[in-house]
């Protein structure tokens, strides 16, 4: 399992904000750079780092601090967010709108930027997000062979894998790995319906991840691209991120009958979680999955801890 590390991809994420932040990651051993997770940013408060689960701050000297307290750090102005926003928007706010409504935008590399302020509603759906208030940006990474042992299991067995993990377990990691050695190693027919463009990143209709010789859907309702998926693609899999609602329940249930295998993700740390999540068993009732992967956590992403059927889960 390896990382693809790269100094370049990481601070990439930075080049919309100010000098300080790129100086200061520019400045970083490569071995530190790779436990960024975030960057954020809040109107009137220190702008924050996040590495794995700890907290630095940018002093206004450009090192690196671990408390506020006493200290001169880099304070996030209300026109240092508004510039780092319209920066990653490339100026160009209105052709982002449909992301900005979504919460969240997507840079290049696949990182993405969050969005928080105040939602301008319309016949109760939100159409705009304005005074912004906060940004976080995740940095998005990729990790070839996470998924090797699991793939090669999908491969030689007949039904669907549920991966659940806790926030920032390396869901993702998991599943953009298992299309790209599916699609490759494997030669088999892979649909990616990537409804908040998580797993391709897709920025200016390239994809900045690799997910292999896969047909991605980006942006796709769910229950739209899974049925786009079946009648135009021939997919033998088709990968989906972020299920745990009804409508997904649905959308598994028109197609589990159609010989297709699915690869899909739950918020759930552990059996007992993952039964209490509201449609959950609905979704497990589909039939659609075989086998559900649980991931080892924040602290070690991208790394399963256990593999357990359908039927184990049900009786813990």
């Amino acid at each position: 399992m390896n990382e693809v590390k790269s100094k370049n991809r990481v601070i990439s994420a930075a080049l919309p904000l100010v000098p300080i932040v790129r100086n200061t990651l520019s400045s970083l051993p490569e071995a530190t750079l790779a436990t960024l997770r975030e960057i954020r940013l809040r109107v009137s408060r220190p702008l924050c780092l996040v590495f794995g689960e700890t907290f630095k701050y940018i002093a206004k000297n450009g090192c690196l601090v671990d408390t506020t307290q006493n200290q001169s750090v880099v304070i996030c102005s209300e026109q240092m967010i508004n510039d780092a926003f319209k920066n990653i928007c490339g100026y160009s706010v209105y052709s982002h709108i449909n992301e900005i409504t979504s919460g969240f935008i997507t840079m290049p590399y696949g990182h993405r930027a969050g969005i928080c302020g105040t939602a301008v509603m319309s016949e109760g759906k939100i159409i705009n997000i304005r005074d912004i208030s906060s940004i976080s940006i995740r940095i998005s990474r990729e990790v070839i062979d996470a998924a090797s042992d699991i793939s090669m299991r999908f491969y030689k067995s007949f039904g669907g894998v549920l991966i659940c993990g806790a926030p920032s377990s390396g869901k993702t990691t998991i599943l953009r790995d298992m299309a790209r050695l599916l699609s490759t190693r494997y030669s088999m027919l892979v649909s990616v319906v990537d409804s908040r463009n998580e797993l391709s990143g897709t920025y200016k209709g390239k994809p900045q991840n690799d997910l292999g010789y896969s047909d991605v859907l980006v942006s796709y309702p769910r229950l739209k691209g899974i049925e786009h998926a079946l009648r135009s693609l021939s997919p033998q899999v088709i990968v989906c991120d972020e299920i745990g609602s009804s409508s997904d329940a649905e959308a598994l249930l028109s197609a589990v009958n159609s010989g297709v295998r699915f690869i899909a993700s739950i918020h759930a740390a552990n059996p007992e979680e993952l039964k209490k999540r509201k449609y959950a068993r609905e979704i497990l009732e589909t039939k659609a999955f075989s086998a559900i992967a649980f991931l080892s956590g924040s602290q070690s992403p991208g790394r399963i801890s256990r593999i357990m059927s359908v039927e184990d889960v049900c009786r813990v």
